[in-house]
């Protein structure tokens, strides 16, 4: 599948789990419930959670190794807020178009030596991802593309390719699903399932799977979460 065409599915399965979640009018900066909506502090959270997935403290674990799959993980769920953010201010024509240029414009550059980058090196790049995110300026064109193309420089550091992101995007899409209808939203949602946590869960199943399917996927959560005790 082209980049751009997975853009577009992912925006509009964004669009979607966005009404499911927060109401049809969600692009107000409300839900239905009358939360305000901040895409940018999402991202921003969710970074300091990828952040944490390195060893940077110097009191603490000094000898600990980067959790790859974490920050892996910690960056899809970035994209999700990345995609709501530019759903939120652009038609969809317009955000795939954006955030399909800023793919393109982050794979041609040669800014960072990212076979020799150190840990700090590494997640001062991260930060400067969630830099972006927290200047409090109009989400213009520019400044979607500025935060799209940090974004894809934090995949490259930790090695996370566009089809990759396409297929842990996809699986998480349907854990979200699960998720909300297995009550999540009111509360009553177990996120350990006997002592490992979904997401983990998730990622058992799909490597069983002979090829990959949104539906099967759904399926196997839904027999394996009548075990959870």
């Amino acid at each position: 599948m082209q980049h751009k065409a997975a853009i577009q599915e992912m925006l509009t399965l964004q669009n979607g789990l966005n009404e499911m979640t927060n109401g049809a009018d969600w692009r107000s900066g409300m839900t239905h419930l009358g939360k305000e909506i901040d895409w940018r502090r999402c991202i921003v959270m969710e970074a300091a959670e990828l952040v944490d997935s390195y060893p940077w403290k110097h009191w603490k674990s000094v000898d600990a190794q980067v959790d790859i799959e974490n920050a892996r993980v910690e960056l899809v769920d970035i994209w999700h807020f990345l995609l709501s953010l530019a759903l939120e201010y652009f038609e969809l024509d317009k955000a795939v178009e954006l955030l399909n240029k800023a793919l393109a414009d982050s794979t041609d550059t040669d800014e960072y030596d990212l076979d020799h980058l150190s840990i700090q090196g590494q997640v001062r790049i991260h930060e400067m991802m969630m830099a972006i995110a927290l200047q409090n300026e109009d989400v213009t064109e520019e400044y979607l593309a500025t935060l799209a193309e940090a974004f894809f420089h934090s995949c490259q550091v930790v090695d996370l390719g566009f089809e990759q992101l396409y297929q842990i995007y996809m699986a998480k899409n349907v854990l979200n699903k699960f998720r909300q209808d297995h009550g999540y939203k009111e509360g009553t949602y177990l996120k350990v399932w006997n002592g490992k946590e979904d997401n983990m869960v998730m990622f058992e199943i799909i490597d069983t799977l002979t090829e990959f399917s949104a539906e099967q996927l759904y399926i196997r959560l839904v027999e394996t979460y009548k075990t959870v005790s």
